[in-house]
């Protein structure tokens, strides 16, 4: 799928940087689909835009402990690079998904979480997708930052992790190095936040363009329970 007829004004991007940048998507049995694919989707459609601009997008990585294929927890297997499988080039971008089986994925994951504690230090931002805080959060990345996850896991974040700010109307958050979103499809949003703060807003309004997106979606996903259970009441 092709992205055609660039607007001229995107050709006078300055072309300040030379290599891809690497965004590296941490997988693990029972994640959220599109917790990972939903993000990896913007950053692909971005390289596609910058190619056009012979200017230099995104190499994308999906990786897991072992390597191999990982099944999602909407049953859709996924193939992934072995974390030693991955060159030790800078990381621009390290992307946590979450899952709709936190509970049980923090307890069949420790070592996934003491690999995040160390090697976060060595990407230039850390980020999480709906629960997948949890996991930054178990790893001591998120103490004393303020962070969003899904609006159904709020009360438990609280319960886990005290020393964490949450913001629970929050859509996505930055702290410094650290980027967390809400649920699910909040890591579309995430990804074009951080497409634009690399690349500019006009190369990140255009992907969202593209995409049939919301640039910006307002923070109130705590309005987002009450709404639906009345539109579903109301049959609409």
């Amino acid at each position: 799928m092709a992205i055609k007829d660039t607007p001229p004004h995107l050709e006078q991007i300055n072309p300040l940087r030379t290599q891809p940048r690497t965004v590296i998507f941490v997988a693990y049995p029972q994640m959220g689909l599109l917790d990972l694919t939903g993000a990896q989707t913007v950053f692909w459609a971005a390289t596609r835009m910058l190619s056009q601009l012979e200017l230099p997008g995104y190499n994308l990585h999906t990786v897991s402990l072992i390597g191999g294929a990982v099944r999602t927890g909407e049953g859709l297997v996924v193939q992934t690079q072995g974390l030693d499988e991955i060159a030790l080039d800078p990381i621009d971008t390290l992307i946590v998904p979450g899952s709709p089986h936190i509970r049980q994925a923090l307890v069949d994951n420790i070592a996934l979480i003491d690999w995040l504690r160390a090697f976060s230090t060595t990407a230039d931002r850390t980020t999480s997708i709906c629960s997948g805080a949890f996991f930054l959060a178990s790893a001591g990345l998120l103490d004393g930052l303020r962070v969003a996850t899904h609006w159904t896991m709020a009360d438990y974040f609280e319960q886990l992790f005290p020393h964490v700010q949450l913001d629970r109307e929050a859509i996505f958050v930055q702290q410094k190095s650290i980027w967390t979103a809400a649920g699910v499809s909040a890591g579309i949003d995430l990804a074009l936040a951080l497409v634009e703060a690399d690349n500019g807003r006009e190369v990140a309004m255009q992907v969202a363009r593209h995409l049939l997106l919301y640039y910006r979606r307002p923070d109130n996903q705590e309005l987002w329970s009450p709404l639906l259970k009345s539109q579903y009441s109301s049959g609409v």
